[in-house]
């Protein structure tokens, strides 16, 4: 066997260059070139970096941290536009047991801070026309999808919503309907909006992933320095976690209480706003053999405990629009923190520095009420941002 100790420098360099070279023949033919290239360019850059930043097709390793609609769809966003990424999903939480598993799943932007008008509609439009596209295709049963008409209600006259437009239909209701309904309101729209039961629609986002080469680990992060040294892209989408995580106090929790119910008679869905006209007193859902009755929305509060008092209330008001719903059996109760940002929702990229290192990092989170109604649309300008990162990445072939 040779000893390289006793070989003169010229021929230590050749068998060194020998040895780079036989290591990366496995890799993808059309890499080599691109290897060599780096090598002969970066003195002084680790070898292991070099791998490091090479995965199958050129491109970074991406994590995202979070595993609920914001973090599963941002995911599947990414591989869609950049296939071949490596990248991993890490979360605590699962499905079923993410905030979005607790929601009711319903598309209707809903107490989202202050996030404009225009990026409310383009997410939401985003969104709306990709659940219908869903719902059009073989995979709306599995991925559980549904179209659903329904009123909102309101104590007094409020202006149409900048998001009129985009539901198939919408309108004024009439006199007649708030009789028969609602006789305490003053106001209502009747609309056609959709329904994603998250305990259905997770799982089908998670095996999509898979599919595409998507990895994912239980694990709970602490801080984003963690996964500097090993990752090249962070994509946050870990909602009120966000508070502790990145330290943005402008995150606070708006407590929801609901009930999972047995479905009797309900079809059509029903919301009935309180005198600010923002938060609903309470809400039916159908979902399929079951319905979502709610519910609540106290800002500031942590406490995740259901309450006897708040499900009695909440069961005696949405029996006032569908009345068989008295003598049905209860299936869940369920308090959930929805993850509200006074600024509203954060989408934006950073480069972040943590001592000699720095990593990428896209924010997607503090949708609040709005993350199924948002999440579609949040996610494909997540890609973007994500697109921006891998380009500035050394040796991207972006």
């Amino acid at each position: 066997m040779c000893d390289s100790k006793n070989l003169s420098r010229a021929k230590r360099q050749k068998l060194s260059r020998s040895r780079f070279s036989l290591r990366i023949e496995t890799a993808k033919a059309g890499h080599i070139e691109l290897f060599d290239q780096c090598r002969s360019s970066t003195r002084g850059v680790s070898e292991k970096f070099l791998q490091r930043n090479f995965n199958r097709d050129g491109q970074g390793k991406i994590c995202v941290i979070g595993a609920g609609v914001i973090g599963l769809s941002s995911a599947l966003h990414v591989l869609d536009r950049y296939p071949g990424v490596d990248l991993t999903v890490i979360a605590e939480k699962f499905s079923p047991d993410t905030t979005s598993d607790g929601s009711a799943g319903y598309w209707e932007p809903y107490l989202c801070g202050d996030t404009p008008a225009e990026l409310i509609n383009k997410w939401g439009k985003s969104t709306y026309d990709y659940l219908n596209s869903v719902i059009m295709s073989d995979e709306a049963y599995e991925a559980g999808v549904e179209t659903l008409m329904g009123y909102n209600f309101y104590p007094r006259y409020v202006p149409d919503p900048s998001w009129r437009d985009i539901p198939l239909e919408f309108r004024h209701i009439t006199q007649q309907e708030i009789d028969l309904y609602a006789p305490h309101a003053k106001h209502g729209f009747f609309f056609s909006s959709l329904t994603c039961a998250c305990v259905h629609y997770l799982p089908w986002l998670e095996k999509r992933i898979r599919k595409k080469g998507g990895r994912f680990k239980k694990k709970r992060i602490e801080r984003l320095s963690e996964l500097a040294g090993n990752f090249d892209v962070i994509i946050n989408c870990t909602g009120l976690g966000s508070f502790q995580l990145v330290d943005d106090k402008d995150m606070s929790p708006i407590q929801g209480q609901v009930l999972r119910v047995k479905n009797t008679t309900a079809r059509t869905f029903f919301f009935d706003f309180e005198d600010d006209c923002e938060s609903a007193s309470s809400y039916v859902i159908p979902w399929r053999d079951i319905v979502v009755l709610g519910g609540t929305a106290v800002k500031g509060e942590w406490s995740e405990k259901p309450s006897v008092e708040t499900a009695n209330a909440i069961m005696k008001k949405c029996c006032q629009f569908v009345p068989s719903l008295k003598d049905t059996t209860i299936l869940q109760e369920w308090t959930g923190l929805r993850p509200w940002r006074s600024k509203g929702v954060r989408l934006e990229r950073e480069l972040m520095r943590f001592g000699t290192s720095s990593v990428h990092v896209v924010h997607n989170y503090g949708h609040s009420g709005g993350g199924v109604t948002l999440h579609w649309g949040c996610a494909q300008d997540t890609a973007d941002l994500v697109g921006q990162c891998l380009k500035e990445l050394p040796y991207s072939k972006l």
